[in-house]
C-alpha cells in the first residue's frame, strides 16, 4: 500500500524501513507556517494531499513564491543533508494531509544508505529544475500564461478540479497586484477555461487551459521525468 507521497513510494524497500517508525501522518492547516525565513527546519514534510508555497520576501514586504510543492516531493529533503537553516519562508497554501519525519531521524537515515542520499539529491534537483523554469516565467510571460501553467500544476497534484486559492494566494504567486490576478482570471473564464469567484477556481476545460498556458508547464513536466529516467532512478513520473 503506497504512502500517496512520490518521494516516499519512490525508496527502496530498506529504506522506507528505516523510515517508517520515524514517519508520523498530520493534516496541515492552509496558511499554516512550516518554516520561517533564516528559521531551523526542525522536520521535512512530505505532502499527500496538501500544497506547500515555500516564499521569499523582499525588505519592502513585497513577496513571491519561488516553487509549490505537493505530492511529488517535499520540503526540508536537502536541509537532511547539509543546513538545516530555512532561507524562505514556508506555508501551507492548500490544506491537507502530509507526512512528517524529525530533522534529526531523517538525516541519520540519509546518512546511513546511499539510496535514500541519492534519491533526496534527485529530489532537490527536481525542485531547482522547477524554479529555475519559474524565474524565466516570470520574466518572459504574461500574468494569464503563467496562471494557467500554475493552475495546470496544481490540478495535478490535488487530482481534481475545484482549487481552494484565494486571491493573496494568487497575487504572491505571480508576483502581481491582486486586481491583475483578477482581471487574468475573469478572461480565462470567459473563454470557458475555468469558473472563478473568491477564494475558488474551478478547472473547466483543462485543454484550453493547456492551450492558454506558456511553454513551462510541459518544460517543467519533462524535465522532472527525465531526472527520474535516467540511470539509477526508481521514479519513472513528473509532478502528476
Amino acid at each position: 500500500m503506497g504512502f500517496g507521497n512520490h518521494f516516499l513510494d519512490g525508496l527502496k524497500p530498506q529504506d522506507i524501513a528505516a523510515l517508517q517508525p520515524h514517519l508520523r501522518k498530520v493534516v496541515l492547516a492552509q496558511n499554516q507556517s512550516l518554516a520561517k525565513a533564516w528559521g531551523p527546519v526542525v522536520r521535512s514534510t512530505l505532502p499527500v494531499s496538501a500544497i506547500i508555497s515555500v516564499i521569499l520576501e523582499m525588505q519592502d514586504g513585497r513577496q513571491i513564491e519561488t516553487r509549490t510543492i505537493g505530492c511529488e516531493s517535499g520540503f526540508g529533503l536537502l536541509h537532511a543533508l547539509g543546513s538545516s537553516t530555512s532561507y524562505e519562508t514556508v506555508i501551507t497554501q492548500i490544506g491537507g494531509e502530509a507526512f512528517v519525519i524529525d530533522q534529526r531521524e531523517f538525516a541519520a537515515c540519509a546518512r546511513a544508505s546511499p539510496t535514500l542520499m541519492e534519491s533526496i539529491v534527485r529530489h532537490g534537483q527536481a525542485t531547482i529544475v522547477q524554479s529555475a523554469q519559474a524565474v524565466a516565467c516570470n520574466a518572459l510571460h504574461d500574468v494569464k500564461q503563467r496562471l494557467a501553467r500554475w493552475l495546470l500544476m496544481t490540478q495535478d497534484r490535488v487530482s481534481h478540479d475545484a482549487l481552494p486559492l484565494t486571491q493573496q494566494h494568487l497575487a504572491v504567486m505571480l508576483a502581481v497586484q491582486r486586481t491583475t490576478v483578477t482581471a487574468a482570471a475573469s478572461e480565462l473564464q470567459r473563454e470557458g477555461a475555468i469558473a472563478y469567484r473568491r477564494g475558488h477556481i474551478t478547472v473547466l476545460d483543462r485543454d484550453l487551459l493547456l492551450r492558454r498556458s506558456c511553454e513551462c508547464y510541459e518544460t517543467i513536466e519533462s524535465g522532472v521525468k527525465k531526472l527520474f529516467a535516467s540511470p539509477g532512478a526508481d521514479q519513472p513520473h513528473g509532478f502528476h
